[in-house]
């Protein structure tokens, strides 16, 4: 009964945050500008110096180290997809990464034992936190030029403003959506494991449930936003599917490097959520195929 009440209690305490914390980054995904730069730059941040924990970065807590750099040159990315949305990526391979190598053969010489594996890491983290998350900007770029073009149009819908950025949005639908559903089919009728040498609690009937939940999410807000007339049914159901399958993959992704460093959450930054990484997992990788995709289907 004990048990059965502590689960309870942090079902609970997960909903109370996560509830009004969604709706927050909602708005703020939908409707913000700089607040959604500086909201996503914190987040990143916070996530990086995770990832450099998790993943035993060698100097990760000092003052100069090539986390730090790590850090700046990622918060660099975001911020050139912000302002320059066409070039960010190639803006980052020409200046921050000579200057990463550049400092890790300083410290080389200074006598740090490890070289290749740490410049791999913080790479990795850059790209991977850094260039996800820049494709947000990439992802209201796009819809700016779709409506401008008159490929894409909102007026049959709900939602008509012309202020309001709907592509950004649906990362979060399809992370979300997939989460809450693979995590209530997986509790109540899941028993076969999907991965357990990765994670043993997700269940193979939870993976399904969270494709039909993140299916279901993708084409609601189809038909309430209007993509509907610009956007074939399957294909929709195609990319809530292969979008539910990818926030998976990032979900297992971070599970395995947790494994790898015998920790059970990336951090305590979110109490009963655990880390900011832990909750970003599955975002992190809906952001790139959420681009893919429209870029495909509506320019192609």
């Amino acid at each position: 009964m004990t048990h059965n009440k502590k689960q309870a209690s942090n079902l609970f305490l997960r909903f109370a945050i996560g509830i009004p914390m969604g709706a927050f980054f909602v708005c703020l995904f939908a409707f913000g500008n700089v607040m959604l730069l500086i909201g996503v730059m914190i987040c990143a941040w916070i996530a990086l110096r995770e990832f450099w924990r998790v993943a035993q970065v060698s100097n990760a807590n000092a003052i100069f180290s090539i986390p730090r750099l790590g850090e700046l040159s990622a918060l660099m990315l975001i911020w050139a997809a912000w302002a320059m949305p066409d070039g960010s990526l190639e803006l980052l391979l020409a200046i921050s990464l000579p200057v990463i190598f550049i400092a890790q053969l300083y410290f080389k010489i200074k006598g740090a034992k490890a070289f290749l594996y740490d410049v791999a890491q913080v790479v990795l983290g850059i790209l991977y936190i850094g260039g996800f998350i820049g494709f947000l900007f990439r992802l209201r770029h796009l819809q700016d030029k779709l409506v401008d073009s008159g490929i894409l149009t909102f007026s049959t819908g709900f939602f008509s403003s012309t202020e309001m950025y709907h592509l950004t949005l649906f990362p979060v639908l399809i992370s979300w959506c997939y989460d809450t559903s693979a995590f209530f089919s997986g509790k109540y009728f899941g028993s076969e494991k999907l991965a357990p040498e990765i994670s043993p609690n997700k269940t193979i009937l939870g993976f399904i449930g969270g494709l039909i939940g993140s299916t279901t999410g993708v084409l609601v807000y189809s038909w309430i936003a209007g993509f509907m007339p610009d956007i074939a049914a399957w294909k929709l159901i195609a990319f809530g599917m292969i979008g539910g399958a990818v926030a998976q993959l990032g979900d297992l992704t971070v599970s395995a490097l947790k494994r790898d460093a015998n920790v059970k959450d990336s951090g305590k930054v979110l109490g009963a959520h655990g880390g900011m990484l832990d909750r970003i997992d599955g975002f992190l990788f809906a952001i790139p195929v959420t681009y893919v995709f429209f870029l495909i289907i509506l320019t192609t």
